[in-house]
């Protein structure tokens, strides 16, 4: 049917929304773990102090020790991740965001302008054709009752008993 390429054309302006929600949504979890990181940094300073002045000697020092030297790890990779989701990924995004949408002037994409007027002018002609079907077909019922009525009265003029 003409007119139906619209949601298409619309799916350029919802792309974009989803490409910023992506993006948001990375630059979310990389504020999450860098707080984690930040996190897991802090309690182990907390708790290097106490391990290493720990009368605790033996086995269960060192499994107290490898614990510690775990969390500053994990931290280090969660602070990694982060810098990972902001430097590389975020900014790829936003990149290839900003090279695939083009505003307009009056708002809007360049996009979804293009393949409104290549849609449009791709359904002209049959939708002109289209447009002298749906005439000729009124027409043609038009036509069609007005010859049923004609009929009807003719019967009924004759006094036919099988109307």
């Amino acid at each position: 049917q003409p007119g139906n390429y619209r949601s298409s054309v619309r799916r350029t302006a919802a792309a974009f929304r989803a490409c910023s929600d992506v993006a948001a949504c990375f630059q979310e979890r990389a504020r999450l773990e860098g707080q984690y990181a930040q996190q897991l940094s802090q309690w182990s300073a907390k708790w290097k102090p106490v391990v290493d002045s720990s009368p605790l000697y033996g086995s269960l020092s060192r499994a107290w020790q490898c614990f510690m030297s775990s969390a500053d790890r994990l931290a280090s990779l969660h602070a990694s991740v982060c810098r990972s989701l902001v430097s590389e990924d975020g900014d790829r995004l936003r990149t290839w965001q900003r090279d695939a949408f083009h505003r307009t002037l009056f708002g809007g994409f360049k996009e979804a302008q293009d393949l409104q007027t290549g849609f449009a002018r791709a359904q002209k002609p049959w939708a002109k054709r289209l447009k002298k079907l749906d005439k000729a077909r009124r027409a043609y019922h038009k036509a069609s009752r007005k010859e049923q009525a004609a009929r009807e009265r003719h019967l009924r003029a004759q006094g036919s008993p099988d109307v």
